[in-house]
């Protein structure tokens, strides 16, 4: 199986210099190739980490993860797709989980994951993600999916400037997509529970997920969003 990595950027350098070799180190010997994606706006060094180490790099026309996201996959050519938030570490066998996934008939999916944290309460918030639940789908938990499906789909939705990773998720249910949720856990950084508070963020997450089931705006869901948390 080939797998392509999707990894849409803005201003993450910082991040890509953790993120990168750790992908390159667990992808061994596999077939792995690494695309990131970087926002019109970016204005970081992006580009020269990727050439550091030999991944591909596309400047994006568009500021917007659904639209980078979807530009990329027009560039890929792997059997399957992950796409990876910057911040965000897959877990170590990423590979081999996917490719088991594959080989059990399933077309798409997502990992559990834990926070970069020993907090209690984060502790118990990621023990929730290895079920499907009401907050199940976020980008975070990185999306992998045949190509033919992601196809088949039309991709993420391009009128989704927030959560368009919760209404693909969405549409696979609908479209009765064979899809898993992997134990295998990812690692997610804790930084807008150390920016903000537990409280703030369980509750600003709950409120915009609330809009998203009542097909609010996306656009007044990014504003909200934006406006409570740092």
């Amino acid at each position: 199986m080939i797998l392509d990595i999707v990894i849409p950027v803005l201003n993450e350098a910082d991040n890509l210099k953790i993120l990168l070799p750790y992908l390159i180190k667990y992808a061994k010997k596999y077939p792995v190739h690494i695309l990131v994606v970087d926002a019109a706006v970016s204005s970081d060094d992006s580009k020269n980490i990727c050439s550091t180490f030999g991944v591909s790099y596309y400047k994006s026309k568009h500021t917007q993860r659904s639209k980078q996201m979807n530009e990329c996959f027009t560039q890929s050519k792997g059997d399957c797709i992950l796409f990876v938030h910057a911040d965000v570490l897959p877990p170590t066998d990423y590979y081999e989980a996917i490719q088991q996934a594959a080989q059990k008939g399933f077309d798409a999916g997502c990992f559990a994951y834990q926070f970069k944290s020993n907090h209690l309460l984060l502790k118990i918030n990621s023990a929730f993600t290895k079920y499907d639940g009401i907050f199940t789908g976020g980008g975070d938990q990185c999306h992998f999916v045949r190509r033919s499906v992601f196809k088949q789909l039309g991709g993420y939705n391009d009128n989704y400037v927030i959560m368009e990773d919760f209404e693909f998720y969405e549409r696979l249910k609908k479209a009765t997509i064979p899809f898993t949720i992997l134990p295998n856990k990812a690692t997610v950084s804790a930084r807008k529970y150390i920016n903000n508070s537990y409280l703030r963020v369980n509750l600003v997450n709950l409120i915009a997920l609330i809009k998203f089931r009542q097909q609010a705006d996306p656009k007044s869901i990014k504003e909200f969003y934006m406006k409570w948390l740092k």
